[in-house]
């Protein structure tokens, strides 16, 4: 029989997640049940109650690592959302790479998974130098929370009903069969890549000229998705871009990035509005 959560139990699950992860299962009762309760039975508790008083004594955080995985909606896969990758090879990288970015191109994937995202954007990468394109050196930093969602990305080796995604030549030169159900991707492709463990709720000090935070704050409530914002716009440089998913796109008061395209935002490069007014003003005296 499913152990059922309580009340209390459901109510402390819920605001630990808001609280640690900006997640919203307020609605998600029944989920956390039917993702959890075997967990439980498995190492032998019969209530919520207990496995959460043993997960927080729990030194290692590895119980906690089960219980986000569990409870977060890993799903992806590659070109998700092709109308983005049109828009970085036909407009965007354009315009950024004939500019003077210096040595590097910081490009951040928030909220990663099992890395198809970023290997589909160091894929269109490659084709777009290969292709004659002057660019600076491309540096892609892959994020999530689960430690065990990144494994997989680094080992880069899908089922292979994926490869019908990718268009057939990048399935020819980026990706290599394993087997007859698998297939990994290129090496090559992965040096510029690194994959680190982080929590949107939590801040980060570098700086990205591109981020790609897609269909991650459709899991955030109102508060928590203000405050991922305000990180993504802080960490993003002058003339940066950020993509959202298609379902996320943003009301003007809670964002001071620039519309550019569907779902695509900009940092604009100039005084923001308050800094604007203010030098007016000063003029003016």
């Amino acid at each position: 029989m499913m152990i059922r959560l309580n009340e209390k139990e459901f109510t402390d699950i819920v605001r630990f997640m808001r609280e640690t992860y900006g997640i919203n299962l307020e609605k998600k009762q029944i989920l956390i049940e039917c993702r959890m309760s075997g967990e439980l039975e498995r190492r032998g508790f019969s209530s919520f109650g207990s496995y959460l008083d043993k997960m927080k004594e729990d030194p290692s955080g590895k119980m906690v690592e089960e219980l986000v995985v569990r409870l977060t909606t890993n799903y992806t896969y590659f070109m998700r959302e092709p109308e983005h990758f049109r828009l970085l090879k036909e407009k965007i990288f354009p315009e950024v790479f004939q500019k003077n970015y210096g040595a590097f191109y910081n490009i951040w994937c928030a909220g990663c998974s099992t890395g198809e995202e970023c290997y589909t954007l160091a894929m269109l990468l490659r084709d777009y130098r290969d292709q004659g394109a002057q660019m600076p050196n491309i540096r892609i930093t892959a994020s999530d929370i689960s430690e065990e969602v990144l494994r997989k990305a680094e080992t880069a080796v899908y089922p292979a009903r994926e490869l019908e995604q990718l268009p057939s030549e990048w399935r020819q030169k980026y990706c290599h069969m394993e087997n007859k159900h698998q297939f990994s991707i290129d090496r090559e492709l992965m040096y510029n890549i690194r994959f680190v463990k982080q929590n949107l709720m939590k801040p980060v000090s570098e700086k990205y000229d591109l981020i790609l935070c897609r269909n991650v704050m459709i899991y955030f409530d109102r508060e928590s998705r203000k405050k991922l914002l305000r990180q993504l716009e802080n960490t993003l440089n002058p003339g940066g871009y950020l993509l959202i998913g298609h379902a996320e796109l943003l009301p003007g008061y809670e964002t001071n990035l620039q519309p550019e395209y569907p779902a695509v935002y900009k940092k604009n490069r100039k005084e923001n509005s308050h800094e604007a007014e203010e030098s007016l003003w000063k003029k003016k005296l």
